[in-house]
């Protein structure tokens, strides 16, 4: 069980690191990120909370390997 939750964090982590790339090549966040000169806080979001979910998973799968 714990190693399918190690997984589906791995799953979420690389799910919410690719919506937030995909966020950030918008043209509404292009345009805030040219007036504002700053990435829009919802792409930090996705970034920050998948690299968290990614790190998480990933040690949840060394530490319980069986």
């Amino acid at each position: 069980m714990k190693r399918f939750l190690s997984v589906a964090l791995i799953l979420i982590g690389a799910l919410l690191l690719y919506w937030g790339y995909d966020l950030h090549q918008r043209v509404d966040s292009q345009l805030i990120q040219g007036i504002t000169g700053e990435t829009p806080d919802q792409v930090w979001q996705y970034y920050v909370t998948g690299a968290v979910a990614l790190v998480l998973g990933g040690y949840g799968l060394v530490k319980f390997r069986g």
